[in-house]
């Protein structure tokens, strides 16, 4: 008889355990939801200032090249886009259609450039992001730069040349922080 008893108030404890358990999770979902909608609104803020501020990285993750399969990028591959310059530093594969002059320099085998002189067009498209279109004046190979970025921040950049084929990229946009100066 007394293990029986001892059976019940040790089935009572854990059911109660239980209970208080199931209780207390709702409340740490409902925070959890809380605490991830407030981080996407802030997400689309800040996506939302660096796209009216035109300052901003885009950072590629993965090249997309025409007729090739889809090249996972793991360098600092980036556009670093302002007000008064964009710098461009991604690879480039593909099909050439004019050999470079000098094959080891990566300015004539990648998407290298910095240029002052550009122009830029911004629009909202239709699923609540941004289509930007550069086109940069003084570079000799790079013809037209189209970016889509989504309200959250990933982007995809398809870039035009003059004598390539065309390639994408997949990536995401992220706030450009000024460069420390060296005194």
């Amino acid at each position: 008889m007394n293990t029986k008893r001892n059976y019940t108030h040790i089935l009572g404890s854990i059911v109660l355990l239980f209970l208080t358990l199931l209780s207390s999770n709702p409340a740490s979902a409902q925070n959890t939801k809380t605490t991830r909608a407030q981080k996407t609104a802030e997400k689309k803020q800040d996506v939302k200032n660096m796209m009216d501020n035109h300052n901003f990285v885009f950072m590629a993750q993965m090249a997309l090249p025409q007729g090739w399969s889809n090249i996972q990028l793991n360098y600092n591959y980036n556009v670093t886009v302002s007000k008064d310059s964009i710098d461009c530093y991604l690879p480039y594969y593909g099909r050439a259609y004019v050999a470079p002059m000098d094959p080891t320099d990566p300015t004539q085998t990648g998407i290298q450039f910095k240029t002052k002189k550009f122009d830029y067009n911004s629009s909202n498209n239709k699923k609540s992001g941004w289509e930007i279109t550069i086109v940069p004046h003084n570079v000799k190979e790079t013809r037209q730069m189209i970016l889509s970025v989504s309200e959250l921040g990933y982007a995809n950049l398809n870039v035009t040349s003059n004598n390539r084929q065309p390639i994408s990229f997949n990536g995401y946009i992220t706030e450009n922080k000024p460069k420390d100066k060296k005194q």
